[in-house]
């Protein structure tokens, strides 16, 4: 059934406490990849309303510093019952418009929730140091001071979570935010904002930019005013930023990409560890940075292992979002759809074979793919190697724990890994030896928790965490404080 003109969103821009239009203003179109219905109209911001969104915030940014942690903290905790009220809301818009199943974004609204509640706790331990002063009749002391407009760019994959952990840390820290969020989600983070304005947040604080990356995206990784860059994506658009950034100095957070790895020894429980593997394969079909998109086995149970995690597979239900039941929705757009089908072709000209899935589900429409797993993959294939950001699951057989890990620290990332073992030795060595930012031992490789350092290594981050206190650490600055009397 098509929507009706009165069902449709439209989403504009927020500047300084305010829903901002132009008379000449160009909007674009959020599309439900699951029905290719519209599901509304975004505001594509001009270079002119960057300028006016940093300015905004500032200005903010002096009163807010000023502002005591317990009321900004305060803030922060309204917000948090403000989202529960539109949790079901804003659930719906986020399915309606990247495909995850309604769980899984009634879910992620819950993260938004207690990222609220642990960041207004967190304002009480910004605590600084006491230092030992060399001379007589002197105290030094070391605080966090907040560096002023924090620019957050978040991608589509968890619409509203990602944004809650880099705008919650910037604002309890003392800084104001300008944020950008993909165009493909630009309608959820209007309702995200709509929550903030009436928590009450002065003026300025909180900015809403959304349009083209290479607008607004690149405008803020220049602007003078901007101190902090946070930003959750790609690999190379991380690489672009870091470097159109360096010209301003600016500090800069990168969350990047994975080419995360289940490790499953042959003392492993192979039904646990089936279970971890499509659950970080599968869910969000696939389309999040620490999703597992290689089984690295050792060779004798290699065969057992491949035939239960077939079985699960087959289970799940590929459908859309909003249906009851779905656990695989679709693919965010025809565009990722189809370069899943490139990986999968390359896969099998390479020599790998196809155990399961292997096509588009066309008859569901244009952007669903069958959960694929891909069987005697070598360790150099370009599917052991490039991040797919789909529903590919790539099985590699190896000799023995050497040659797992050696496979699993094989890539250009760094950000999850995870091992099923019963022996200590081999879970005691696997956490030091995996050169990734998580390592989980008998768990899947997608299974964070609030209060935890969450970031990745070599070409996955550039060594900032979020999620835990570890975040002041971009979002503050220390500044030393000598007093003689």
């Amino acid at each position: 059934m098509s929507q009706t003109k009165t069902e449709l969103l439209q989403g504009n821009l927020y500047i300084n406490g305010e829903w901002i239009s132009e008379e000449e203003q160009t909007y674009f179109e959020s599309i439900n990849p699951a029905t290719q219905e519209l599901v509304g109209t975004c505001a594509a911001a001009t270079a002119s309303q960057v300028d006016d969104a940093v300015k905004a915030a500032s200005t903010a940014y002096s009163h807010w510093k000023n502002t005591s942690i317990p009321e900004r903290a305060a803030f922060l905790t309204k917000a948090a019952e403000l989202f529960e009220d539109r949790k079901e809301e804003l659930a719906q818009v986020m399915t309606k418009e990247m495909g995850k199943p309604l769980t899984e974004s009634i879910g992620e609204v819950g993260v938004v929730i207690a990222t609220a509640q642990y960041m207004a706790g967190e304002g009480r331990r910004l605590f600084g140091e006491i230092v030992p002063a060399g001379f007589p009749d002197r105290d030094i002391k070391m605080v966090r001071e907040p560096l002023g407009v924090v620019a957050c760019i978040t991608p589509w994959n968890f619409p509203v979570s990602l944004a809650s952990y880099k705008m919650f840390a910037a604002l309890i820290a003392g800084n104001t935010v300008v944020w950008k969020p993909a165009s493909e989600v630009a309608l959820s983070a209007k309702i995200f904002m709509e929550v903030l304005h009436a928590a009450g947040l002065p003026k300025g604080t909180i900015n809403l930019l959304t349009g083209s990356g290479r607008i607004v995206g690149q405008k803020l990784a220049t602007h003078s005013e901007v101190k902090i860059i946070s930003f959750t994506g790609s690999t190379e658009v991380g690489q672009q930023l870091a470097e159109m950034s360096s010209k301003t100095l600016k500090r800069i957070s990168l969350e990047l990409g994975g080419k995360n790895a289940v490790i499953v020894l042959k003392d492993a429980d192979l039904d646990k560890a089936a279970e971890g593997i499509i659950k970080s394969a599968f869910t969000t079909t696939g389309q999040r940075c620490t999703a597992a998109s290689r089984v690295i086995v050792e060779r004798s149970v290699k065969k057992e292992l491949l035939k239960k995690v077939i079985a699960l597979t087959k289970e799940m239900k590929v459908g859309n979002g909003l249906e009851q039941g779905v656990v695989i929705g679709p693919l965010v757009n025809e565009q990722q759809c189809r370069l899943v089908e490139d990986y999968v072709q390359k896969a099998v000209e390479e020599g790998g074979n196809i155990a399961f899935g292997g096509r588009a589900l066309s008859e569901l429409g244009t952007c669903y793919y069958m959960p694929t797993i891909i069987d005697n993959v070598h360790s150099n294939h370009t599917i052991a190697q490039e991040e797919i950001f789909g529903p590919v699951l790539a099985f590699i057989a190896v000799n023995g724990y050497e040659e797992a890990m050696s496979v699993n620290n094989g890539t250009m990332y760094g950000l999850s890994t995870s091992i099923y073992t019963s022996s200590l030795h081999y879970a005691s060595r696997a956490a030091k030896d995996a050169v990734s930012g998580l390592v989980y031992i008998n768990n899947g490789t997608s299974n964070a928790e609030m209060g935890v350092a969450f970031g990745g290594m070599k070409m996955s981050g550039n060594g900032h965490r979020e999620v835990s206190h570890h975040a002041f650490d971009v979002m503050t600055e220390w500044k030393s404080v000598y007093t003689n009397y």
